[in-house]
């Protein structure tokens, strides 16, 4: 009787959301030398999930010749944008911060790729860096040289950013140096953040290199505008900083971006509940023929 209930068992398995697996806990990442979660719960505002600097993107009103960037966490009155190719006026330029932000543009209307965009907040001992990159579609010189260049005392480099259409993802490991008045800071502890509440602390090698694990942590969507938007594919925000006691002030500085949901979470999931199913269907027989040879024997002593 018990076997059975088990071809039910099997199809209640087959019909359920992969999205239920998403519900996983916030464990020590691989490589990560410590990992908290927050409890879950609702997504949290741009202003809460981080303590660090960033730059939010705003909603640029259809001008997709622009992108509008807002500080968070830092009092900055203006962005400095550095493009890697164009005229020579172009590849520095300084934008005022507004109501909404600061409305940015490519070096000229036909140079696109990365762009460097910072913001910078200087108080009594203390210097605070928000950095982030901001893409435009056409296209552009490669950002590797102009991210070789240093600009500020303290700073955090992707080395290098995701390549055009591609993307920071979980369970993707990418590398960020860390230097510290143009020289690679080493033993210098990276914290990674993330806007859905994962915090892991990672540490430079002796080249001011930390190899970074982004972590799974992507939760099923409420709906089709949650972290992504529209169709598309979907994307988190996450922040990596680090702090470092110069010899006369204290520097915090942060890099910020966006990562994506892994493509083969889903699709892994969906093969791993049909084989589960088969290899249950499968062994509804055997218990069966089991179970009946177990009542001949009876009979036959």
């Amino acid at each position: 009787m018990r076997a059975s209930l088990l071809p039910f068992a099997a199809l209640a398995a087959l019909g359920m959301s992969p999205a239920l697996a998403q519900h996983e806990p916030h464990g020590a990442a691989p490589g990560a030398d410590s990992t908290a979660a927050r409890p879950a719960g609702e997504r949290t505002a741009a202003r809460e999930w981080t303590r660090f600097p960033t730059m939010q993107p705003a909603m640029s009103r259809g001008d997709r010749g622009a992108v509008v960037l807002r500080p968070a966490g830092i009092d900055a009155k203006s962005v400095r944008v550095f493009a890697a190719d164009g005229p020579a006026e172009r590849r520095a330029v300084e934008y005022p911060v507004g109501e909404a932000g600061a409305r940015i543009e490519a070096a000229t209307p036909k140079v696109g790729n990365y762009h460097w965009v910072v913001a910078r907040e200087e108080g009594e001992g203390v210097v605070r860096v928000a950095s982030t990159a901001a893409y435009f579609s056409n296209p552009g010189k490669s950002p590797v040289a102009l991210l070789e260049k240093s600009r500020h005392e303290l700073e955090i480099v992707p080395v290098p950013l995701p390549r055009e259409h591609g993307s920071y993802r979980e369970s993707e490991k990418w590398r960020f140096l860390v230097r510290a008045n143009g020289a690679p800071l080493p033993r210098q502890a990276l914290t990674l953040e993330t806007e859905f509440g994962s915090r892991s602390t990672f540490v430079t090698d002796a080249e001011g290199i930390a190899t970074v694990l982004f972590p799974r942590d992507f939760r099923p969507a409420a709906s089709g505008r949650e972290a992504g938007g529209g169709h598309g594919p979907r994307r988190a925000k996450f922040v990596l900083a680090t702090e470092w006691h110069g010899p006369d002030r204290h520097y915090v500085t942060a890099f910020n971006y966006v990562y994506g949901q892994d493509g083969d979470r889903d699709r892994s999931l969906g093969w791993g509940a049909f084989f589960g199913v088969a290899g249950m269907a499968a062994a509804v027989p055997l218990l069966r023929r089991r179970e009946t040879n177990g009542r001949k024997g009876g009979t036959d002593a």
